[in-house]
């Protein structure tokens, strides 16, 4: 979870694709960077090289359609990080819109570099945090980030904002880079109150049972601004709806026990994670795609394998993962068969006691 009370420069950047009138500024970023001894600038798409703003910046137009690319590339998108107060451009950085082998090993979706009059000033972790929106834009659900192992401020950038450490490998030159993932899949229990909610009432409990260790979330949804209705026609949140969320730390799967303004149970809503976990006394779930929906009539069906393909496909997941998403799902829709009125038993339980708690 990105803390923006840990950073002082929040909300002082914005993201702005090059445009001729910052010419001379990004001439000027050049060559303080060569003048500091960098002739490599990560993220910058080929300005070290091409030196050229005109050039460059016809090319990095280019960069943004797979037709116009050199083959072998992958489109990418480029921003100037722009400080708002003054408009001076601080930082450049590249979003490459999937991975390639090559982009997998040594590369990944986003380089990032900070023009060396304005480091240590926390400008590089409000650029990822940008960078991150933009990616959810592309689709983009899982990002990967590589950065050397002897660069501690890249380092602490990456993980400021979610960065989890899978492995370190060396580079074409020797170093040793190390290789972070960042999901944009992770969800909070308290995300719900949002732009389609007006008024909520929200409840935690801590359990610790014999199938079950972990937290509930609690949802009453007093008052939305917008429904949210599913392909069958049925509504899953409406005023006076109730959702109770659970959250088991010794599993990968996470339920959503969803009850109309009747408390009558609408579904069961489970999802496949990669990981349940808990962050500033938030539950959270790192989702890995794939869904089983029990309806009243206990009727199980499985959702969002295209999802799953798909990100496969983005070589944002693993063999492994892909394979384990199902292996979870398959071995949860055996468990559910047949036990529609004890998962109603167990819900309902939970829903009078957070009902009933103060």
């Amino acid at each position: 979870m990105y803390n923006n009370q840990k950073n002082k420069v929040y909300g002082k950047l914005k993201l702005i694709f090059p445009l001729p009138e910052y010419k001379k500024q990004i001439e000027e970023y050049l060559k303080e960077c060569f003048d500091n001894g960098e002739k490599e600038l990560p993220g910058d798409g080929g300005l070290d090289k091409i030196k050229n703003f005109d050039k460059w910046l016809s090319k990095i137009k280019n960069d943004l359609s797979k037709e116009k690319i050199e083959e072998g590339r992958c489109p990418a998108t480029l921003f100037l990080a722009v400080r708002k107060l003054d408009n001076k451009v601080v930082g450049i950085m590249q979003i490459r819109h999937y991975l390639t082998k090559k982009l997998l090993k040594n590369g990944g979706h986003i380089g990032d570099s900070v023009r060396p009059s304005e480091r240590r000033k926390g400008y590089a972790t409000e650029m990822i945090r940008l960078a991150l929106e933009e990616c959810k834009k592309l689709g983009i659900k899982r990002v990967l980030m590589v950065c050397s192992k002897d660069n501690i401020a890249s380092k602490r950038s990456i993980i400021n904002n979610g960065g989890v450490l899978e492995n370190e490998i060396p580079s074409e030159s020797g170093k040793i880079n190390q290789r972070y993932w960042i999901s944009l899949k992770k969800k909070y229990a308290d995300k719900h109150v949002d732009k389609k909610v007006k008024k909520a009432e929200q409840k935690i409990l801590s359990v610790k049972e014999k199938n079950f260790t972990g937290d509930v979330y609690f949802y009453n949804f007093l008052e939305v601004k917008d429904k949210i209705v599913i392909p069958n026609g049925k509504s899953i949140l409406d005023d006076n709806y109730k959702w109770l969320e659970f959250y088991d730390y010794n599993s990968k799967i996470k339920l959503t026990a969803i009850y109309d303004e009747n408390n009558k149970i609408i579904e069961w809503y489970f999802d496949i994670a990669r990981k349940i976990g808990k962050e500033n006394g938030i539950p959270y779930e790192d989702d890995l795609y794939l869904d089983i929906v029990v309806t009243p009539s206990g009727k199980i069906i499985l959702l969002d394998e295209d999802e799953l393909k798909e990100a496969l496909k983005r070589m944002e997941l693993t063999n492994s993962e892909y394979e384990n998403a199902y292996k979870e799902a398959n071995h949860l829709k055996d468990r559910l068969r047949g036990k529609k009125d004890k998962l109603q038993e167990f819900t309902d339980k939970y829903l009078k006691l957070m009902i009933e708690k103060e």
